[in-house]
C-alpha cells in the first residue's frame, strides 16, 4: 500500500488547496451554494484520482505482477492499489459527483419543464450509458460497482417519485435514473439467469 505521506500528498493536501481557492472564489462572488461547490469539486477530485490511481497500478500489476499473481510485498502493495484502493477512491468520487449535481438540480430546479421530445433524448442516451454499465458489471465478478450505482440510481428514483420536484424538471435526475437502473437492473437479471 501506499505511505501515509503519499497518500497526503495524493488526495487531502491538494484536494484541500483546491476547495480552499474555490471557498475564496465563493466568497468573492457571494455564492449561496457553497456545500453543493464543495461537494463537487472533491467529488471531480476522488473520481480522477482514483482512476489515475488504478491506471499506473493496473499496469504495473500487468507489467510486473503477472497479473495480480505475483506474491511479492511489492506486488501485492500494487495488486491492492489497482483492485482496491483506487476502486475506494474511485467510486467515493463518483457518489459525491452524482449527489452534487441532483443536490443542485433539486435545489434550482428547471424554470420550465422538459418536453416529450427530451425525454426520448435522455431515455436514448441512457440506454446507451446503462448498456455500457451493464456490460462493465454483468460480465466479471461483482464487487462495490453493482451497490455504488444501485445506491445512486435509488436516490435518483427516490427524488424524481418522492421529492417535491416533479421529474419533468430534473432532467439530469432522470438520466442518473434510467440509466442506473437500465444498468444495475440488467445485471441482476442476467446475474438469475446465467
Amino acid at each position: 500500500f501506499l505511505r501515509l505521506m503519499d497518500v497526503l500528498a495524493m488526495i487531502p493536501i491538494p484536494l484541500s488547496s483546491v476547495l480552499l481557492y474555490v471557498l475564496l472564489k465563493e466568497q468573492i462572488t457571494k455564492s449561496t451554494h457553497v456545500l453543493y461547490t464543495l461537494i463537487l469539486i472533491t467529488g471531480i477530485y476522488l473520481f480522477a484520482a482514483g482512476s489515475g490511481d488504478h491506471e499506473v497500478t493496473n499496469y504495473l500489476n500487468i507489467r510486473f505482477c503477472d497479473s495480480g499473481k505475483s506474491t511479492t510485498a511489492i506486488c501485492n502493495s500494487i495488486a491492492y492499489n489497482d483492485d482496491e484502493f483506487s476502486h475506494y477512491v474511485y467510486y467515493a468520487g463518483f457518489i459525491l459527483l452524482n449527489i452534487a449535481l441532483m443536490a443542485y438540480e433539486y435545489s434550482y430546479p428547471r424554470i420550465k419543464r422538459i418536453r416529450g421530445i427530451d425525454i426520448a433524448g435522455i431515455f436514448a442516451n441512457s440506454f446507451i450509458i446503462g448498456l455500457g454499465i451493464f456490460a462493465n458489471l454483468a460480465f466479471e465478478e461483482i464487487g462495490i460497482d453493482l451497490y455504488i450505482f444501485g445506491a445512486v440510481m435509488l436516490l435518483a428514483i427516490w427524488l424524481l417519485f418522492k421529492g417535491k420536484q416533479p421529474a419533468t424538471y430534473l432532467p439530469a435526475t432522470m438520466y442518473f435514473a434510467m440509466s442506473y437502473a437500465l444498468g444495475v437492473t440488467g445485471t441482476l437479471v442476467y446475474g438469475m439467469i446465467k
